[in-house]
């Protein structure tokens, strides 16, 4: 299995080698160089051995993901993710809160998931307080459907307003009323800029009903800043 990875602003980029590890790193496109979290240099083309070294943010001991962590920055310009993770078996998910403090990663978890496919979104609002948007469900989904079997489940908004050391769930998100009665949603994307910052009080995201259907409907949450 291949190493995975994600952009993310201001060149910030995370991946997670099968099942072992996540690293991050910064890459220059001005001065063409990739850079670790303290700002050292890694010679590229970067390979596995470089990133386990310099780079690496977080030893998960064996356990997996399917998708790449969400990332947003913190008030002094560094990166912090948004990752789901299995726990001591394939069936059970936690999202956690990852940052560096003091010179060290740490992680603190959110709340539980259902499918390892699951993607959400983490942001950061003008008074500090940090916003994950997860997908939640009952149980571990499993299911053959083509949608289903990539994960799916209800929105919740989750907030932090101690820079991450503690969660609480801010309220559900997914449409409502008895004509999504039944509905899935996934892959939680924020609306952005031309510049890439994104715009707050919009979000993307898709879900379905028949688990079988090989297409979903888009959503967009587009709720008026006062």
């Amino acid at each position: 299995m291949a190493a995975r990875g994600t952009s993310g602003p201001r060149g910030w980029g995370i991946g997670v080698p099968p099942l072992r590890q996540c690293f991050t790193v910064k890459i220059g496109l001005e001065e063409n160089v990739v850079r670790n979290a303290d700002g050292q240099v890694l010679k590229t083309p970067v390979d596995i051995a470089q990133v386990e070294e310099k780079a690496r943010i977080w030893d998960t001991g064996g356990r997996g993901s399917g998708v790449p962590p969400a990332i947003a920055l913190d008030e002094s310009g560094e990166p912090t993710f948004l990752h789901v993770l299995s726990e001591d078996d394939l069936k059970t998910h936690t999202y956690y809160y990852v940052r560096r403090e003091s010179g060290q990663w740490t992680q603190t978890a959110i709340c539980g998931s259902n499918h390892q496919w699951n993607s959400g979104h983490l942001a950061r609002d003008g008074l500090g307080v940090l916003h994950a948007y997860i997908i939640a469900g009952e149980g571990y989904l499993e299911s053959s459907g083509e949608m289903d079997r990539h994960g799916g489940g209800r929105i919740e908004e989750w907030i932090s307003s101690d820079r991450g050391k503690s969660w609480t769930k801010r309220r559900d998100l997914a449409p409502k009323g008895m004509l999504y009665a039944g509905w899935r949603f996934n892959n939680v994307q924020p609306v952005t800029r031309p510049d890439g910052t994104a715009i707050e009080g919009m979000l993307l995201f898709y879900g379905w009903k028949d688990e079988h259907s090989a297409s979903a409907k888009a959503f967009l949450l587009h709720e008026v800043q006062p």
